[in-house]
């Protein structure tokens, strides 16, 4: 692999494949027991399944969500030029710093943080269009 990113693609496509194998659900907990609701009764291949769940023990989605946690933490808002107004709020990380000091560049929020809000695009608490990648 040539880059980071050639290798977070491998290992997102990696993971993509174990979802797409394991069963659809929708998944419930009864204390103990993990079981998919099936709608049909198709026979479910649980084997692929718990692949799926092996792959998302805790401490995986611990460090996934603390390396996202580290990128939104990278990408603050910030007062400067968004090219619509003066004194609009930009992210820090994706803005430039003109020869005057100033900040101007990509509206707050950045692309980065609509692409990882995506996921959640369903919350009564997402704002929709305004968050759209």
């Amino acid at each position: 692999m040539s880059d980071i990113a050639d290798f977070l693609r491998a290992r997102y496509a990696e993971q993509r494949a174990l979802a797409l194998a394991a069963s659809p659900g929708p998944w419930h907990s009864d204390g103990g027991s993990v079981y998919a609701t099936h709608p049909t009764d198709e026979v479910v291949n649980y084997t692929e399944s718990a692949d799926h769940i092996a792959a998302h023990d805790p401490s995986a989605v611990l460090a996934d969500l603390d390396a996202k946690l580290a990128i939104v933490d990278e990408h603050p808002a910030a007062t400067g030029w968004d090219g619509r107004e003066i004194d609009g709020n930009v992210c820090r990380t994706c803005s430039e710093t003109s020869q005057d000091g100033e900040l101007a560049g990509d509206v707050y929020p950045c692309r980065t943080l609509r692409l990882l809000a995506q996921p959640f695009a369903g919350h009564a608490n997402h704002k929709g269009e305004e968050w759209a990648p």
